[in-house]
This record gives C-alpha cells, structure tokens and sequence, in this order.
C-alpha cells in the first residue's frame, strides 16, 4: 500500500511541476489528476483519503508513512510552506476538481479551501490585537533556531523541517503585520547573538524580497538562505564566537572562514536551497567585489539574493547592542547605508529597501 501512496503522491508533484513551468491546463496536469483519482479507488479508508503532517513525519489514513522519495520530501516541504498540515479527500472528488486543488498550492499565495471534496487544514500564526503576540512568536523562532544551530555538526543532517516552520511563520507575520521593525527581535542576550541576528536577517530579507514581487517557493528558499546564512559560526571557536572585546589579528582571520565552512557545510546536505548555499558563501562580498572570502575569479558578480542578505545582515548588526558598540540609531544606518550604495551594496536594493522600510514605518531617507 505504501508503494501505491508514494505513487499517487509522486503524480501529484509532477501535476504541480507541470503547472508551475506551463500553466494548469496543459494536457499533462489533467492527464495526472484523472490518473491520481483512479489511483485513489484503492486508497480510500472509510471512504476519505487523508494525509497530515506531524514535524518530519507524514501519516496517510492514520498511519505513518514508511517509505519515502524525492517526491514526498518535496510535497511535505510545499504544504508547510503553504501552511497546510492536512488534506482529506473524500469519494465522490473529480478529477477537474483535484486539478484545480493541485494549482492551488502550486501557483497561489493562499489555499481557498472551496472544494465539495477536499478539506485542508491552515496553520495560521495567530496575533494579538495590535500585534501584541508577535514578540512571542519571534522569541519562538529564535529558541528553534537555536535549537537547530546548536544540533549542528559534520556529521548530521540539520532539522530543515523546523527552518521551514519558521519561514513559514516569517511570512505569515509580515502578512499581519506591515511595518518589519516591529517584527525584528531585540538580541535577549550577547550568548544568543547569532540566532537572533539570523531571524532578523531572515525577516529583513523576505520583505525585502516581498517588496520587490518575489512569492511562492523563491521567497521561502529566501528566508532559508537569511536563516542560514551564518550556519558557518558553528564551526568557528566558541571562545572566539562569544568573545566580548575586539578580536585580534587570528581570531579575525578565524572568524572570516566562517563563510567557507557554511558553504562548504550545507554543500554535504540534501534539500538546500541553492540560493542558501551561494549565500552562506557571498553575503560578505561587496557589489564592488571586495570584501571576502576572496576569489581568484576576476569580475566575479555577488548573488542578488546574497546582495540582498548582504543588506539584511548590515543593517540588524548596526541595529542591535553589541559588547565593542552601542547600537546606531535607524537614520544614522540609512545615513551609512546610503553612502555604501554602490560599493558595498547594489544600489538599486539599497534604494528598494529604504523605500520601503519608509512606506511601512514612516520615517524619512
């Protein structure tokens, strides 16, 4: 049975890869919905077909799921980056109504839910009036991170389904509430540094990007590469990571292989976004091409997506309380970031986030 579940699931990935690269009414996404609500006669329990997610599991009908492919871990990673933790589909489903379920989730922002025989349950972060909750929930999603960050080492795999439930809740957050300052955390603690700073990067990123038009699976993948930019720290000396003073000579030059031990980190693991990996390497390269790690690659281009994690980091380490400095004030920091344009920063980010950190918080540029 099992086999048989992985196929049906297998089908329904390709149906949405066929939308995403053409459009819902090529013949392939109907030929694969009519083929997936054959396949169901056999698979109805109770005459419902039900699938749900529990953390890095998958129960079909109310058993665990055994068996695994490359098409289940990517249909898991899709329904938590749309929110969804179940779907249950009863007799009677068509195959034209399954083809629209399956568009749905692969080309929509939000799942409607209005189909006679298929339910999916939305996870939702829920606020409180104002907004009151949402420091709450950021201090969640640092305690996960810290969580996965500190699981971290050469020799096992890194808990991607938790950094997918906190871009989840990234994103749904920004939805609720526009103005990102008030989303970003305060750093609790100099020990707790690295994970906060890497939310807020992921935060400032996304609505970087949100800005800019990207959606779907781009600015999830987004958010995992500011989540992840700074995954190399781990393998840099504690004692050189949480020193309090100024680094001297080798502990800097310790700390600037930080980069190079991400990369090459996140290189040895499945399911990272590529964006990730080019990040964790580039987001201290400058448009200009300084900065490091440095290259032999004459006119190497830093990533616009580690361009716009580049600006993320700059602008929450000049934000936040560290133990050599106090933190800038947000106007001296655009000041700064202004005068960066086009050499540390691409110019044209520089002026689409200051653009938009002033239509959501109100302050002049």
């Amino acid at each position: 049975m099992s086999d048989k579940i992985v196929a049906f699931i297998s089908d329904i990935m390709t149906a949405m890869s066929n939308c995403s690269l053409y459009s819902k009414e090529h013949p392939a996404v109907m030929h694969l919905s009519t083929k997936s609500v054959a396949a169901l006669d056999s698979l109805f329990f109770e005459d419902k077909f039900s699938i749900a997610l529990f953390g890095d599991s998958m129960v079909v009908n109310e058993q665990p799921l055994p068996t695994r492919n490359m098409h289940v871990s990517s249909f898991m990673k899709k329904l938590k980056r749309k929110g969804i933790d179940k779907i249950v589909i009863t007799q009677g489903v068509t195959a034209t109504e399954l083809k629209n379920f399956i568009a749905e989730i692969a080309l929509s922002d939000r799942i409607t839910g209005a189909y006679p025989h298929i339910t999916s349950g939305i996870l939702e972060v829920k606020l409180g009036e104002g907004g009151s909750d949402i420091g709450a929930v950021m201090n969640q999603n640092i305690d996960a991170v810290k969580e996965v960050y500190q699981g971290v080492s050469r020799f096992k795999r890194l808990d991607m389904v938790g950094l997918e439930d906190v871009v989840v809740s990234f994103i749904t957050t920004l939805k609720q509430e526009a103005n990102v300052l008030k989303v970003v955390s305060p750093i609790r603690s100099h020990n707790e540094y690295t994970y906060a700073h890497n939310t807020n990067v992921a935060v400032l990123s996304i609505f970087q990007a949100e800005m800019l038009g990207v959606k779907h699976d781009l600015l999830h993948d987004i958010g995992m590469a500011g989540l992840l930019h700074d995954i190399g720290k781990m393998f840099v000396a504690t004692e050189v990571l949480e020193k309090e003073s100024k680094l001297d000579d080798n502990e800097w030059m310790e700390m600037k292989r930080h980069p190079a031990y991400g990369a090459m980190y996140l290189a040895t693991l499945p399911d990272i976004p590529k964006c990730a990996l080019i990040a964790a390497y580039e987001h201290h390269m400058k448009f200009n091409g300084q900065g490091y790690p440095a290259t032999k690659r004459k006119g190497r281009t830093q990533h616009i997506i580690s361009q716009i994690i580049a600006l993320s980091d700059f602008f929450d380490a000049l934000r936040t309380d560290r133990p050599y400095r106090k933190a800038l004030d947000v106007p001296v920091i655009v000041g700064l970031m202004n005068d960066s344009a086009g050499k540390d920063f691409n110019p044209l980010l520089v002026e689409n986030f200051l653009r938009s950190l002033k239509k959501v918080c109100g302050f002049s540029s």
